[in-house]
């Protein structure tokens, strides 16, 4: 067995297809991977390193900071095998070489995520002095099967209040100020979204190369507009990997909540879904935001597998 630190050049296929072997429900690609990777500002830690054995990467593992939660000394954790390569020892010594680099950066928790009902990653975790955390449920929604006659007035309602319903696309995907505003109301709405650690705002250099992934549709970032402010988003992006959509953001400025926004955001979302033939919405909330959860069954999104996150605490 080899450790060496990954190699932009050549690896990323490898490390893909372990993704998506671990997690087949939520598939990447290598674009996308390469996005994620790239969607963090400079002063964010981030380290890949991938582990072979004759010349074929088995597993890989990753440090880094929370893009929208930066802290100095707190840093999330990876550590995938192939499945057929599990239980040989990878695992074990990606994890013990990851946690040795971090150290001369004197962390003060680590956090990691898997799959539940992944056994074998919950007990790699726990064996390792992880207790569960925070956690989130994935939902998706069969856009064939939905009903939009069972939510009569719903957009009525909202334009009844003098607010408007549009899309970034509409108001003005390429104009400066208006990707801007979009940002600057983004950042609002982020903090709002429950999360282990408080919100950091991040770069608008950083935060604006959403508009050169494949995946960003400016004519599916449905907002809410009053007078001339955003006050309201569901925003859809595509995937790569499959014909399915998923849900970036659904946020309603505090000073709008509880007026049926989020709703209507909804309705013309999957509206968009409907026309363009996809199949499935898909979309993830924490387990407690119960505004969002209770909105998201009454649209009919059944709970699949979600995403269970863990920390480790340093004394």
């Amino acid at each position: 067995m080899t450790i060496r630190a990954f190699d932009p050049t050549r690896d990323y296929p490898a490390i893909v297809a372990i993704f998506n072997a671990n997690f087949p429900s939520f598939q990447e690609t290598e674009n996308e991977f390469r996005y994620g990777d790239d969607y963090r500002e400079e002063k964010h830690h981030f380290a890949r390193i991938v582990a072979e054995e004759g010349g074929v990467v088995a597993g890989y593992g990753l440090s880094a900071h929370d893009t929208h939660s930066f802290h100095p000394t707190k840093f999330t954790l990876e550590v995938f095998v192939e499945p057929t390569r599990q239980g040989e020892g990878f695992g074990k010594a990606l994890f013990d070489h990851v946690v040795a680099a971090l150290a001369p950066l004197t962390p003060t928790a680590l956090r990691a995520y898997t799959i539940e009902g992944t056994e074998r990653a919950l007990r790699f975790l726990s064996d390792r002095g992880f207790v569960e955390e925070m956690s989130y449920a994935e939902s998706w929604l069969d856009v064939a099967q939905f009903d939009a006659s069972r939510f009569p007035g719903a957009e009525e309602r909202v334009l009844s209040q003098g607010l408007r319903i549009t899309t970034f696309a509409e108001l003005g995907a390429s104009d400066p100020a208006v990707r801007r505003k979009l940002y600057e109301f983004s950042q609002v709405i982020q903090a709002d979204i429950p999360s282990p650690e408080p919100h950091t705002a991040i770069a608008y250099e950083v935060w604006e190369k959403r508009f050169a992934h494949s995946g960003y549709l400016p004519h599916a970032q449905f907002l809410a507009v009053d007078g001339e402010d955003i006050v309201g988003i569901s925003a859809l992006w595509g995937r790569e990997a499959d014909d399915h959509l998923q849900t970036g953001v659904t946020g309603i400025l505090r000073s709008h909540r509880r007026r049926g926004i989020a709703l209507a955001l909804k309705l013309r979302a999957i509206a968009f879904a409907k026309e363009r033939g996809c199949p499935i919405i898909r979309t993830d909330n924490e387990v407690n935001n119960e505004g969002m959860l209770s909105i998201n069954r009454a649209l009919g999104f059944v709970k699949q597998s979600g995403w269970v996150g863990f920390v480790r605490h340093y004394p």
